[in-house]
Parts: structure tokens; sequence; C-alpha cells
């Protein structure tokens, strides 16, 4: 594995369990939001490998809608990127 990978799923790992305790919502209930099983998430969050663009799409589609289900409010420039590098700081 490659220096920048490890990286990678370090941000992703930290980044996705930062925004779903920011939501206020399970791994199951954000799982099952995406479209996908909780033990696939589960290993998301523990950085055991990096998704798809594809889940990465899903990921982010999941985040905006819970986002406004909770808040009433949309996330503006909520991007992909926010998942790997930058601090998600959500509320």
């Amino acid at each position: 594995m490659t220096m920048k990978n490890h990286e990678d799923k370090y941000l992703l790992k930290n980044n996705l369990r930062t925004i779903r305790k920011n939501l206020g919502i399970t791994q199951e209930e954000l799982a099952s939001q995406i479209g996908i099983q909780k033990s696939y998430y589960s290993r998301l969050e523990r950085g055991e490998f990096i998704p798809s663009i594809k889940i990465c799409l899903m990921i982010r589609k999941a985040i905006l809608f819970l986002y406004f289900d909770r808040t009433g409010k949309y996330l503006e420039k909520f991007s992909i990127d926010r998942l790997f590098y930058l601090e998600n700081d959500i509320d």
C-alpha cells in the first residue's frame, strides 16, 4: 500500500465518523440511506479500504439528504473531497 492510500483511508474513516456523529445518526442509519449493508459501511469507517467513486457519490448524497432532513437546511459546497481531505464541521 502506498503512503497516499494509507493517508486517504485514515482521513476517510475519521471524516466519515465525524460527519456521522455530527449528524447524530448510527452507522446503520447512514448505511441504509446510502443503500449499502451496515457491515460494509463499518469497514469504511474502520479504514479497511477506499470506496469506489460511485460509493463516494452515494455517501455524499446520503449525507446531504440526512443533513437537510435534520436541519431543514441545505449543505452548500459539500463535495466528495470533504470525505477525504477537508475538515468536516457539519452543523
